[in-house]
């Protein structure tokens, strides 16, 4: 297959869970084509990450942070060295991913197919059970601005499919291209965490670039590796948080009671559930969330609250 001109760089985004992040580096590195450079950055894992993966992989660049910055910090850093060191096209992955092996030749053909074309995402599905969608390109409901995957949980042989575009690609797996990057920028780390590629993706849109989904490109994700499986308080609060950020930002006023009560519902919903899934954990972290937004969505500053906080402290031995 014909490579881009260009230098296609990959950059793997991780923080602990070495062993994901073994199988996704195995996984780029057995691409073909290849990437030019792979680079591993480090969100300041506690499991020795950047230590082993030097010694593992040593034709790899490991960029290794001095503190968690979550997703959208630890992803910039990644994307900025990439930009200086040359990248026509930069491939983002989670660590808990992995692609099948002729994903990266597919997703440079859709970038190229279209100038306009600011990030291609490949088709993701759920590392177990293996033929269960995640992810077919993003949707944001024009009516009450709800965030959504194409696809989610539908078997892959029930989903009539083909490369389409999209309202936004996933951060999790995206070729972005540098002239994108350089007209809109980088994600924005207010967000913290979740809907930093949404809001990315939004803020090309208006600059009049599309985004794109591209079937022919396969990964599978274990979902959820690093926050916790299920709904917990971090996911609760965070998804309201950054959803009412997102609407503040890109939503037309006369959306945004219809998207508080479609939140509202979804919030009641999820609340309702949660002691028949063993979730009662995250009821708190759902009420101050939906609270946030709220306040959010009124013109409020959105309160500086960090992950740490909505982590449990282990037990003492």
């Amino acid at each position: 297959m014909t490579r881009s001109p260009e230098p296609v760089w990959a950059v793997i985004l991780c923080h602990d869970h070495y062993a994901l992040t073994r199988s996704c580096l195995n996984s780029v590195l057995a691409l073909d084509p290849a990437p030019d450079h792979v680079l591993l950055v480090d969100n300041a894992s506690s499991d020795r990450t950047a230590e082993r993966a030097r010694r593992e992989f040593p034709a790899i660049e490991v960029l290794e942070l001095p503190e968690n910055r979550y997703f959208a910090g630890g992803v910039n850093e990644g994307l900025r060295r990439a930009l200086a060191g040359g990248a026509g096209s930069v491939l983002l992955l989670n660590n808990d991913l992995v692609l099948e092996r002729g994903a990266l030749g597919a997703l440079c053909a859709s970038l190229r197919e279209n100038s306009a074309r600011a990030a291609v995402s490949p088709k993701i599905y759920y590392f177990d059970p293996p033929d269960v969608i995640w992810f077919a390109g993003g949707l944001v409901s024009r009516g009450v601005g709800l965030i959504r995957h194409r696809g989610v949980n539908v078997k892959d042989e029930k989903f009539p499919d083909g490369p389409r575009d999209v309202d936004y690609v996933s951060g999790a797996a995206a070729l972005l291209s540098r002239d994108a990057l350089e007209s809109i920028g980088l994600l924005d780390p207010s967000y913290v965490m979740y809907v930093e590629d949404v809001d990315w993706c939004a803020r090309a849109r208006e600059a009049g670039l599309v985004l794109a989904y591209e079937p022919r490109a396969r990964a599978w994700h274990h979902v959820s590796a690093a926050s916790g499986g299920g709904l917990t308080p971090l996911k609760a609060y965070f998804r309201l948080r950054s959803g009412a950020l997102f609407l503040s930002r890109h939503a037309p006023a006369w959306q945004r009671p219809l998207a508080w009560l479609a939140y509202g519902a979804w919030t009641a919903w999820l609340f309702l559930r949660a002691p028949f899934r063993g979730e009662g954990a995250a009821a708190p972290a759902l009420l101050l969330g939906f609270a946030d937004f709220t306040r959010i969505l009124l013109g409020a500053r959105a309160p500086a609250r960090t992950p740490a906080s909505f982590v449990r402290p282990a037990p003492r031995g």
